[in-house]
């Protein structure tokens, strides 16, 4: 048995007839030689990412056991750049088909031109074999498809030549069928720079049967059409470094991360942050997102707003677990803050709140009777204490702090520890939520923080 098909020897984890693909897919073939390559050069799980695009390819990330991030149709190009420039020292690994080169051609065309050490698996089969057996930008003139019934008219595009035309340091045209295909996909993992192997395949569900195509008609179809298989560029290492550098990431993260002591937290808790435009809902959220990751814990956000960004709701939604978080759903909110009408709107029906959770809403915002515990705050006090741009998180860090999350010191050192740009306003809205809180608790220590709401 050979390495790439045996699970407990590979980063693939799975065998072929285990796959999800079609009999005699081509895919199977692919992952088997991606495989067995990462197998030779010694690869560990945390030294690798792999980003599939959507198509049946798009499925293969499930196979592998090591970083992976499925993304967008023809958007995965720009993920895998993204977490090369974060992470330069990782292998990034794209995994994607015609059709996502065709349509994140942009993104192919520049990702080239910058030189950016990904390594791109086009898994070519000519056709969109996941939606039915459409055409594709690869698509051969007379092929028929499912949207070419007579034939198709338009000339194949080349995706090496034009990835070689904008700089690209390796580039090859396989088949999926090569025997040594693994070592070609060695040889791309391993190049300098940007390299892209296009990867002719079998589609046996679509382009097959419409087309009577079979591996012996690979040659055939590179001569008639001027698309030359066999490695087609190939920099040496010094000639790469000096011709395509890697550009500057002005952005990269420090080597070490923000010196924040360990936070303890009462399991998963679920917040939802609900205002307008220029509150900065968003980044309340993300602040105590990453005072989070940066205590050891885990965190997920995700944002809502409209197209308009600077008119209207802004919402977000934040997780922050001692575990990991496995789903990143807020179905039960432990504390929802309502700082603007246009927030409660945007939260529509607030009675299917359940009973434990905690509604903090500014005084000033229209909200029905409820079943969740309902307590206002004054949001104009805030404003004034922590600056109007840093309120929001001052209502947030407030909620924390009345939920027993955390308590003020730690919260304000962890926020201190964190620096960045905004450091002082943040630094402003905690300390204002601990003067709101400290000010309660020592004027009325047996009385409730805010004044619960009228039923």
């Amino acid at each position: 048995m050979s390495r790439a098909a045996c699970p407990e020897s590979s980063l693939l984890t799975a065998r072929r007839g285990d796959m999800c693909y079609c009999p005699g897919c081509s895919h199977a073939a692919v992952l088997e030689s991606l495989g067995a390559a990462m197998d030779r050069m010694g690869l560990r799980p945390e030294e690798v990412c792999i980003v599939s695009d959507i198509g049946c390819i798009g499925t293969a990330d499930r196979y592998f056991s090591c970083h992976t991030f499925h993304g967008l149709h023809g958007r995965s190009i720009t993920y895998a750049e993204g977490i090369k420039r974060a992470r330069p020292g990782m292998s990034v690994i794209v995994l994607i088909g015609d059709g996502g080169c065709g349509i994140g051609t942009a993104h192919l065309v520049h990702a080239a031109r910058r030189g950016i050490g990904i390594k791109i698996l086009v898994c070519n089969n000519f056709n969109f074999g996941m939606t039915g057996g459409q055409h594709s930008p690869t698509t051969p003139p007379e092929a028929r498809t499912a949207t070419t019934p007579g034939g198709a008219v338009e000339r194949p595009f080349d995706i090496c030549q034009t990835v070689i035309a904008n700089g690209a340091a390796h580039a090859g045209r396989f088949s999926a069928l090569d025997a040594d295909l693994s070592d070609k996909i060695e040889a791309a993992l391993r190049s300098p720079g940007f390299a892209l192997l296009d990867i002719w395949e079998l589609c046996t569900a679509y382009f097959v049967p419409s087309n009577k195509f079979k591996p012996t008609s690979f040659l055939p179809l590179s001569e008639t059409f001027g698309l030359p298989l066999g490695l087609l560029r190939d920099m040496p290492t010094e000639v790469a470094s000096t011709h395509q550098p890697e550009p500057p990431l002005t952005s990269r993260p420090s080597a070490s991360p923000p010196s924040i002591a360990a936070l303890a937290w009462p399991g998963r808790r679920e917040i939802c942050i609900a205002g307008s435009a220029g509150q900065r809902i968003r980044s309340a959220a993300g602040v105590l997102g990453e005072i989070a990751v940066a205590g050891g814990l885990f965190a997920a956000q995700l944002d809502d707003f409209p197209i308009t960004v600077r008119k209207g709701h802004s919402v977000s939604e934040l997780i922050v677990s001692d575990r990991p978080i496995r789903y990143s759903g807020v179905d039960r909110p432990d504390l929802v803050l309502i700082l603007s009408d246009d927030g409660a709107r945007r939260l529509g029906e607030l009675s299917s709140l359940p009973a434990g959770c905690r509604v903090i809403a500014d005084a000033a915002v229209t909200l029905p009777v409820i079943k969740a515990s309902l307590q206002f705050i004054d949001l104009a006090s805030l404003e004034k204490s922590s600056g109007r741009a840093s309120a929001a998180l001052a209502a947030l860090c407030l909620g924390v702090l009345v939920q027993g999350w955390l308590d003020g010191p730690t919260v304000e050192s962890a926020v201190g520890a964190l620096g960045g740009r905004y450091v002082e306003g943040n630094l402003a809205a905690v300390r204002a939520a601990r003067g709101c809180f400290d000010e309660t608790a020592r004027t009325q220590p047996h009385a409730a923080l805010f004044p619960e709401a009228a039923s």
